[in-house]
Formats: C-alpha cells, structure tokens, sequence
C-alpha cells in the first residue's frame, strides 16, 4: 500500500529536483552549511515536488493509460483511486509549503511556490495537452528548485540566476530525447511534444543540438564564475560522453540513440552539480 503512495511522487524524477535544492544551498553556503537547514531543505523539497508529481499523475491519469511507458503506473492500473490521489498531492503540497515558511522562511516558499506554479499549473494543466512550448515554460520549475536551496543561504544574484539556468537549458533536451523514443506513445495520446510537432529529421537536429548546448553552458557558466582549477577535471567525462550522444544522434538518429541520451543526461547534470558543491567547498 505505501510503496503506491511513494510511486505517485515519481521518486525517479523528483530526486534530482531534490538534489539541485541541495546545490543551491552548498554553493550558496561557501563550505559551511548548517546541517539543520539541509535536513529541512530536503524534506520540504520530497514534498512539495512529490505533492506536484502526484498531481500530475492524477491530472494525466488518461493518458498515462494509453501510454505504454506509463500505463503500469498506480492510477492506470487501480492501485490508487483518483479522489486519494488528488487529496494525497494536495496534502503533500500544503505541508511542503506550510514547513517552507517555518523551517525556511518566506524567500525559499516564495520559490517553492514558483516551482509548483511552474508544474502543476503552466506545464501539467495549462500547456501539456495544448503546446509544444509545454517543457520551455514549465522548465522553470528546475531554476525554482535551485534558488530554494540559494536563497536559503544568501540573497539572489546573477551568480544564482546564471547556475539556476544550467537546470532549465538542460530540461528539454532531456524531456524530448525522451519523447522521440517514445513518440508513438505521445501521438496516441495527443501530447504535442516537439517530436511529435516537428518531423523525425527536425526533431533529431533540435534535441542533438540542444543537447550540446545545454553542456556547453555548463562549462560556460562554470568557468566564468568558479574560473579554471582542478574540480571541474570531474564534469571532462560526462561532457565528453553527452556531447559523443549528439554526434552518434547526428549520425544514425534511431530512438535507441535518444534513449540513451535521456538515461546520460541526468548523471552528466548531476556530476556537474557534484562539480559546483565541490568546487565551492573547496573554495577553489
């Protein structure tokens, strides 16, 4: 019964939203953190971006029906009633909110209310079903989760909003690698993703490239705020390995090829956000 409850919140998604919160808090801190602060960071992140995920699992329920990635999911399947779902995302976003404002203050719940807004309201409700520009105006939820954790240790600055960035360019390309390997899925559905909205040919060039951008602003941004020192040898390899899936997708663009793409793309952003703590706690 409650591993249903805990796959509502798309534990495999919302970790990494988790983790960006958490980044943004060490960077912020400069190597000296308070362990209290963290620990409440990282409960407010599970259920305030748990509570949004169920949402959207009790919001696209149907299509989530159709989809055979996600058709095994609780609420396609009646493990779940859609009357619990909707109380249990609405339960887990008030009390993320609620324990934001005591636990974090006002600056961080103004942020974790953004990332919600951006969620549950612009991408989940209002342009899912109805636009392509779905992933690029819901992306900001990622610059929200990182500012959480910033704002939470020191006021935003450029610094902040520029690292806050590196989530949001690296969000459509990882959602629409994911979309052309299951582009099927999406049609049946009628969810205009970009890959089902552009042709095959089109789609591949966008994603490849955005791909390639999204790691270049990393080390853009990097470089330009931390400066070069030792650290950042770590992010070489995962850059190497997401810009090497661009060029095998610019050469032989089967869904396979973007399948591994998506499964490459959340430890290349994770291993650079492991790069910025480090680097920060390093004070290098």
């Amino acid at each position: 019964m409650v591993r249903r409850y805990v796959l509502l919140m798309k534990p495999n998604v919302i970790w990494l939203l988790v983790f960006a919160s958490v980044a943004g808090y060490l960077v912020a801190s400069e190597g000296a953190p308070d362990v209290w602060k963290l620990a409440a960071l990282v409960l407010v992140g599970v259920f305030s971006t748990g509570g949004a995920a169920a949402f959207n699992m009790y919001y696209e329920r149907d299509v989530d029906s159709v989809m055979s990635r996600t058709m095994k999911r609780p609420l396609p399947r009646g493990l779940v009633s859609p009357v619990a779902a909707s109380a249990y995302s609405y339960a887990l976003m008030l009390l993320g909110v609620l324990l934001s404002y005591v636990l974090l203050g006002p600056v961080p719940t103004l942020f974790v209310l953004l990332g919600m807004f951006s969620y549950v309201v612009v991408y989940t409700v209002l342009l899912k079903r109805r636009h392509w520009s779905n992933v690029l105006l819901g992306g900001f939820a990622g610059n929200a989760a990182f500012l959480t954790g910033w704002s939470l240790a020191s006021h935003i600055g450029l610094e902040a909003v520029l690292l806050s960035f590196t989530i949001y360019m690296w969000i459509p390309a990882h959602i629409w690698s994911l979309a052309i390997r299951y582009s099927d899925d999406y049609r049946r559905a009628s969810i205009p993703m970009l890959p089902v909205v552009l042709n095959y040919s089109e789609s591949v060039k966008v994603v490849a490239l955005l791909n390639i951008a999204a790691t270049a602003y990393m080390w853009l941004v990097y470089l330009y705020l931390m400066g070069a020192n030792l650290v950042m040898l770590l992010f070489v390899a995962p850059s190497v390995v997401s810009v090497m899936q661009s060029l095998k997708a610019f050469r032989n663009p089967t869904p396979e090829i973007f399948w591994g793409m998506f499964k490459a793309s959340s430890p290349v952003l994770t291993l650079f956000l492991a790069t910025l703590i480090l680097s920060s706690a390093l004070g290098v």
